[in-house]
């Protein structure tokens, strides 16, 4: 049965028709955030187990209380300033801060995102947005798995030559991918910019839209720290034979496909992050490095092991919650899953304080650990619910 179209996959053929092929960066855009149908603008709540994928936050509230304790302590290093906030971007669900509050609820916490959560707890604020709207922060903006859902554009190599992915609609009136020339000097820039020399018949995907946000994020924070957990490479490994077909992908129903016209609008689609463009382009922002670990590491240096002992003891005599428990925070920490994901801090006017996140020799001013948190109905899968099925060794290839 054919499915019927979905206002984004209305406006890709739209323009389309109207102008001809549309970078593949464009289609994406459309795909995921036009207003009338696009995947984050207008789907149902794609997170957890109704959804077609999960995060770490519905992994765990203890990912949440983790995070509120590295931002307790960004607010201690910068003197507890009025107005201090936990300004998370690309909130989604808002699941993330609502673990936040319940650890530390006097944490200011604002939520960005282009819809409002499905319930907000007191004392999360919200703001409809695709960018940053605020200015003048103290404090820290984080940002979870939102870089990989930014647009790309795609390239490939023909004939030895540079050529860019575009969209357009075959005779068969399908979507369709087709080679052209490159719409911008600046894919060819970037590439030979990071020295990488694609081989003929190969793929990548090019970010060029992330100096632009990180200068809207460098603009938003006065004084405290950015934190941006995703998967993704350093661009030597980003660009590496072995991902010869590029790194996007698309998730629908805890499922994961490479064909981006399937489910124009119902499904989601990421690449993963190339990490030496991010860092080159916040230092042109203003941007210091503050840290760069593994999720895992981050999360340890938080106290994610005394936390899990004392998150069991709590749990009693009770097998099955004791082993829900340990099975959720050890994969918050898996070094084949969620544990191997980046956490890159990013620092404006904090005179070389260090975060215990990055630095455990600074866990010294680390504030007290909250109770630690049990899981919950609202990230315990539903009874009979699809489970995640990719490993992250299927992920990254």
């Amino acid at each position: 049965m054919t499915r019927e179209a979905t206002g984004a996959e209305v406006e890709a053929r739209r323009r389309i028709a109207e102008r001809g092929r549309v970078t593949f960066a464009e289609f994406m855009a459309v795909a995921l955030y036009w207003p009338d149908g696009g995947y984050y603008a207008s789907a149902g709540n794609p997170l957890g187990a109704r959804g077609d994928f999960y995060t770490a936050p519905h992994v765990h509230p203890l990912f949440g209380a983790l995070l509120a304790r590295q931002a307790e302590q960004a607010r201690a290093l910068l003197g507890s300033p009025p107005g201090f906030a936990l300004v998370e971007v690309g909130a989604g669900d808002g699941r993330l801060a609502a673990d936040a509050l319940a650890a530390w609820p006097a944490l200011r916490c604002l939520g960005v995102d282009l819809r409002p959560p499905p319930a907000r707890p007191p004392g999360l604020a919200w703001a409809l947005s695709a960018g940053l709207p605020v200015r003048g922060l103290n404090g820290v903006l984080l940002a979870n798995e939102l870089l990989d859902a930014m647009p790309v554009h795609r390239v490939a190599i023909e004939g030895g030559e540079l050529r860019e992915v575009y969209v357009g609609v075959g005779a068969d009136g399908a979507l369709t991918a087709e080679l052209g020339p490159p719409s911008t000097p600046a894919l060819a820039a970037r590439l030979d910019g990071l020295g990488v020399r694609l081989g003929e018949g190969r793929v990548g995907e090019v970010n060029l839209a992330l100096g632009d946000w990180l200068s809207g994020l460098a603009a938003s924070l006065e004084r405290g720290w950015a934190l941006l957990i995703d998967y993704g490479h350093e661009a030597d490994d980003y660009y590496a034979p072995s991902r010869s077909r590029g790194t996007l992908r698309c998730y629908y129903q805890h499922t994961v496909s490479v064909d981006p016209f399937r489910l124009v609008g119902r499904q989601d689609m990421g690449a993963h992050v190339e990490f030496t463009t991010l860092k080159r382009e916040a230092a042109a922002a203003g941007l210091a490095l503050a840290g760069d670990v593994s999720q895992a590491e981050f999360l340890r240096n938080l106290g994610l092991d005394e936390a899990r002992g004392r998150v069991l003891a709590r749990s009693g005599r009770r097998p099955a919650e004791r082993r829900a428990n340990a099975d959720a925070i050890d994969a918050l920490a898996d070094s084949d899953g969620l544990g191997s994901f980046r956490v890159v801090g990013l620092a404006k006017g904090v005179d070389g304080a260090r975060l215990a996140g990055f630095d455990p020799s600074a866990a010294d001013s680390l504030p007290p650990p909250p109770e630690p948190p049990l899981l919950s109905a609202t990230h315990l899968p539903r009874p009979g619910a699809p489970q995640p099925t990719p490993t992250w060794e299927e992920l990254a290839r």
